[in-house]
């Protein structure tokens, strides 16, 4: 199959791979197709899904009904959930607080 692009979607592929962003043109239009078609899968029931729960976490916070939390506590949290232990040290041991 071949596509004729427009000079500045030709122009923007080659930068996306000059900067290694991508291996070659047919890498980029191939991930740009996908995203379409994930796009056009997002159908209006996932919307309103979407909507409701992003509903439901607001009124959690407008209640008060949240933690804090930072990337660092999420992931001692799941390395400790999957048994892994901290980095550098053997999984089983715990870091004292």
């Amino acid at each position: 199959m071949n596509v004729l692009l427009k000079p500045k979607l030709e122009e923007f592929i080659a930068e996306k791979v000059k900067a290694g962003q991508y291996t070659d043109a047919n890498d980029v239009v191939n991930e740009a197709l996908e995203v379409l078609w994930e796009q056009e899968q997002f159908t209006p029931e996932h919307e309103a899904d979407l909507r409701r729960e992003v509903r439901r976490g607001l009124d959690q916070l407008d209640r008060g009904e949240y933690a804090d939390f930072t990337a660092d506590t999420i992931i001692a949290e799941e390395r400790q959930r999957l048994g892994l232990g901290q980095p550098g040290k053997p999984a089983g041991e715990r870091h004292a607080d």
